[in-house]
Order: C-alpha cells, then structure tokens, then sequence
C-alpha cells in the first residue's frame, strides 16, 4: 500500500509536492501538471485500488484468483495489466515484488483523493472535485466476485470517511468563507441526506452570518422534508444554533464566564460520582453561560463536557453531541486551541466508530492524534491512539492496532490514567485474542480487570472480563469462562450497560454451544441482542457479532437475521463477518438448490 499523506498510526504531517494525482472517487482519473497519463480497463483500475488501499501486500496468486476466478490464465493476465499500470507510474512509484509480495512505493509525490480522505487530510483544494461519487464509480466486477465483495466494503468505508473529511472541512472555513462551508456541507448531504448533524451545522453556519431568517426557512424546509420522507418531525438539535443565549440585558449578580467555569468544575464532580443527569445538567448550564459571556474558549471547552457526558455516560444519546462537538470544534480551530481540536475530533470519532463508520471514525481520529502531538499532550495522544486502534481492530487489521495499542499504554502508563490504560490493555488483549494468542490475551485481560477494579473503574471492568473469559474458553477452561461471563453480566446489569450486558451473555452462549447445549446458546443470543440494541447507539461491532453468531448457530435458516447480520457488518465494514455471513448464505443457497 501507498504511504498515506498522514500515516493514520503515526499522525505526522505531509507537505511534499505532488507530481501525480490519482482519483478513485467518482470516476477514476490520473493528472500530472504536465499532462494525464491514462490507464484504461476495470480490472487495471481494480488492481491500482486494491495496492493503494489494502494494507497488507499481496501475493501474485492473492491479486490473479480475486480479479481473474474464471480466466484460463489468471497469472498472465495479472502480469499484462501489471504492466499497464507501471507504465502510468512511472516515474513517481513503483510496484516492487519482496518476499514473493507486491507493494506499491513512491517518492513522496503521489497523491490519492481517497487515502487522503481515509487519513482525515483531505483538503477543499485537494483534487479539485467534490466528494460525492462512490469509489472507482461506474465500475462493476460481476465476474469477480471476490474482488466485487472487497470493493463494496472499501466503498462503504471511504463513503463515511468522505462525509467525515467534508464535515471538518467545512468547520475549518466557517468563519472565512461560510458560503463554501455550507457548500461542503451540502456535498456531504448528498452522501448523508438525514445526518441531523450536518442539518445543524448548516443552520450554525446561517445563524453565525447574521441570517437567521435564512435559517429559519432552511428548518421551515427541512421539516417539510422529514415529515413526508420520513413520518418524522426534525430534531430538536438541529435548532439549537437558533436558540444560543445572547448576554442578559441588565447583567448578571456574577460574571458569566466565572459562573461557567464554577458549573464545569461541579458537573465534572457529578461525572466522577455518577451522577450522569446532574453532570449534564450543570455542564448544559456551563456552556449556555459561556456563550452568553462571548469567551469562545471557555464555550468550547464546555461543549466537549456537554458531548462527553452524552456520548459516555448516559445511553443512547451520541447522536445528540455530534453537532455540540462541530460547534465545540469551529470555534477551537478559530482560537487555535490544539488541546478542544484533538478532544473534539476524539469524540466525534468515537461515535463513528461506536456506529460502525470505520471510515469517518479513522478519518477523524487521525486528526485528534496529529493535533494532540501538536500540542504535546501525551494523555490526549493515547486516547486518540486507543480508539483508532479499537476501530482498525474491528476492521481486522490488527497489525496497526496493535501497534496503536503498545504505543497508546506507554503513554498512558508514563501518564498515571489507570482507568483508560485498563481500557486500552483490554483493547489489545482483544487483539490478542484474534490472533490466535488466546495465552497472552488471558494474562492481559486478567491484568487489565485488577487495574480497573484497583482504580474504581467500574464502567471499563467488564470488558477485560469478557475478553479474559473467552480466552479461558479458547483454552479450553470453560469453568472459569462461565464463572467470568458470569461475573462480567451481573456487573454489566448493575451499571446498566447495553453492550456489556450483550458481550457477556453472548460469551456464556459460547460456553453453551460448545457444550453441545445448541437451543440453550440460541437463546442466550437472542437475550443478548434485545439487551445490545435496547438503546440506539451502541456499540454496532458487537451487534454485528452477536448476529453473525446466531445466524450460524441457527444454520441461515432464519432469512432475515442472515439479512440484518450482513447489513451491519458490510456497513462498517467488517470483513471477517462479512467473510463468514457469506459462507453461510452461499452453503444455504446450494442445499436449497
């Protein structure tokens, strides 16, 4: 794969000229400034794409039986449109072949729209052309169906990241340029036509040059939309911007900005007790004096806690802090403040990649991590590090997160945050865990649940346990997997978890199934589903999971599980169910026949 603008593990900048610019969004194109080289054919264009977006080199084999199932010669074909594609290469990269494996290098001067829109550094600028094609648009590779399969998911990824890129975009010029702002807005509109986010940002940006008229007719309209599109009425948030408090008339008993801070200190102290609704209500009530006071800093600042009190503490209501964290992020990126960017481009990823958008999440966490090694702050560089590593883990490419992860507890363990190092411990004995380590992932699952535990972080506890209990049970010590699941539920309940009350009733059906006791197992996921989807905004990874392993265990004859499994895990998208959700449709579609 071709070196990323950004690495995504590493967040460094790229500043080098480029001499050739590739397109793969929209219809596909190449651009030199002394002219366009062009390559021609889908399966030239396929194999350009598969080298520049997939992370690990292919063999020759690899490339010829996905692009060529049905050739007499699969080899020789790969071999003439290698050919054709390093001749338009030539001379800014190259195809090498190390180790028996191809890989795609260059020399700093090759730009592709599409890693730098999954890299989050993706420019209006960049390329000159809008963002709302689908990748390698206009092809098709029925013939292939391997190949087919892999670009449905890379285009799935790279829609939510186009979204993502066009969103922060749009932040970044809304104070210079807001009539481009809106217009990025609306690109991404198209990709995301009911994003209640977006819609609030394009009333922000009305509102904030002075047309509230112009504002209110957008939600005039909008609503209009929702009711016959979507029997809905538009959500409140999208009014907020109509609604932000101007200074009291006659002055308040005490200054508002010192008001706003003593409130963020007392809902931080309500989070930390676990008083989740007062926290919120005392940091809405933070911000709104913070606007009033016109301190845009301390407004930001206050934004992030409103965003971080809804996305982690109170269930089911991520949606709601997304448009709080652009406004949160346009006016930190106004004053400058590193520390906001990289917290709110923290957040927002995380609900991305809470919903399963690898694409936007990855996009957006590869700017929070640049901007907290900006700012030189190593706390917020591995919290960034931690939830890009927990989105590429669930994509399977565990090789970057776990690098994400050792690099995310180094810092977090210099740093003495034993609640989120926990976290990112449990994350990479996950990593662990799939990768056929079940030993290791055991002994760090093990490890990660006595930190939290020590450090009175009970929400984090029962993921290691989970993770730790499968392990025991891919070691064949299904006695202490039960008793852990077991324990992992009863905490999940008591701290009212959807998605570890899910994770750990799945893992006491595992103990179940691989008892023989099959009806029990399907019943246990069938609890464990209704209790992970109980409220919006889960975790959908788990989801997909859970789905994934009650369609096989119930051999696909459930039509629509099959279904709503292979939507959600072609969504993120995560291959490894995907791969799996397939095998199972196949194997039903040819007993049928």
């Amino acid at each position: 794969m071709i070196a990323a603008p950004t690495d995504a593990s590493l967040g460094g900048s790229y500043t080098s000229p480029m001499a050739l610019r590739v397109r793969l969004v929209g219809p596909p194109g190449l651009a030199r400034d002394d002219g366009s080289p062009v390559l021609r054919g889908r399966k030239t264009w396929g194999l350009l794409a598969y080298l520049l977006l997939e992370p690990g080199p292919p063999t020759r084999r690899d490339l010829a039986v996905r692009l060529w199932p049905e050739a007499d010669d699969p080899l020789a074909a790969l071999r003439w449109t290698l050919l054709q594609v390093r001749r338009v290469l030539v001379p800014e990269a190259e195809i090498a072949e190390r180790n028996h494996r191809l890989e795609l290098l260059d020399d700093g001067s090759v730009s592709v729209d599409a890693v730098r829109i999954l890299s989050g550094t993706w420019e209006p600028d960049d390329e000159g052309s809008p963002l709302s094609g689908e990748l390698l648009e206009g092809f098709s590779f029925d013939d292939a169906a391997a190949f087919e399969g892999w670009l449905s998911l890379q285009r799935a990824r790279v829609a939510s990241a186009s979204v993502d890129v066009l969103r922060a975009s749009a932040v970044r010029l809304a104070r210079v340029d807001p009539v481009r702002a809106e217009s990025l807005v609306h690109q991404a509109l198209v990709i995301e036509p009911f994003d209640d986010a977006l819609h609030e940002l394009v009333v922000d940006l009305r509102v904030s040059s002075g047309d509230a008229a112009e504002a209110n007719a957008y939600v005039d309209a909008l609503r209009a939309r929702y009711r016959v599109e979507l029997a809905i009425d538009v959500p409140e948030t999208v009014l907020r911007p109509l609604q932000r408090p101007a200074p009291p008339a006659g002055g308040p008993l005490v200054r508002l900005d010192v008001a706003a801070r003593a409130l963020l200190a007392a809902a931080s102290a309500r989070m930390e007790a676990g008083d989740y609704e007062g926290a919120l209500a005392t940091a809405r009530r933070a911000a709104s004096d913070a606007a009033a006071s016109g301190d845009r800093a301390l407004e930001s600042r206050a934004l992030v806690a409103v965003a971080r009190t809804l996305i982690h503490s109170l269930r089911g209501r991520d949606r709601e802090s997304l448009g709080l964290l652009s406004r949160a992020l346009r006016l930190a990126n106004e004053l400058g403040d590193l520390a906001v960017v990289s917290e709110a481009e923290r957040e927002t990823g995380y609900v991305a990649f809470l919903a399963a958008r690898y694409g936007a999440a990855e996009a957006a966490l590869s700017r929070a991590l640049a901007a907290a090694r900006e700012a030189g702050d190593p706390v917020l560089e591995a919290r960034a590090l931690t939830y890009l590593g927990l989105s590429q883990s669930d994509r399977c490419e565990y090789g970057s997160a776990e690098a994400a992860f050792d690099r995310a507890i180094g810092l977090l363990a210099e740093a003495g945050d034993p609640g989120f190092l926990a976290y990112a411990t449990a994350s990479l004995a996950r990593v662990l865990l799939r990768t056929d380590r079940a030993a290791g992932a055991r002994e760090l699952g093990r490890a990660a649940w006595d930190r939290a535990s020590d450090a009175g972080a009970l929400a984090v506890v029962p993921w290691p346990m989970v993770v730790a209990a499968e392990a025991a049970l891919e070691g064949g010590d299904a006695g202490s997997a039960q008793e852990m699941f077991g324990q992992a539920f009863t905490l999940a309940c008591e701290i009212g978890d959807p998605c570890w009350e899910g994770l750990s009733l799945r893992g006491l059906a595992l103990v179940e199934a691989a008892a023989g006791r099959r009806d029990r197992a399907v019943e246990l996921l069938e609890d464990a589903l209704r209790r992970d989807t109980r409220l919006p905004d889960t975790y959908r990874w788990s989801e997909a999971l859970i789905l994934t392993e009650l369609a096989e265990l119930e051999e696909g004859t459930d039509a629509a599980r099959l279904e709503a499994a292979l939507g959600v895990a072609s969504a993120g998208p995560m291959p490894d169910f995907v791969e799996r959700l397939r095998a199972l449709q196949t194997l039903c579609q040819t007993s049928q026949g």
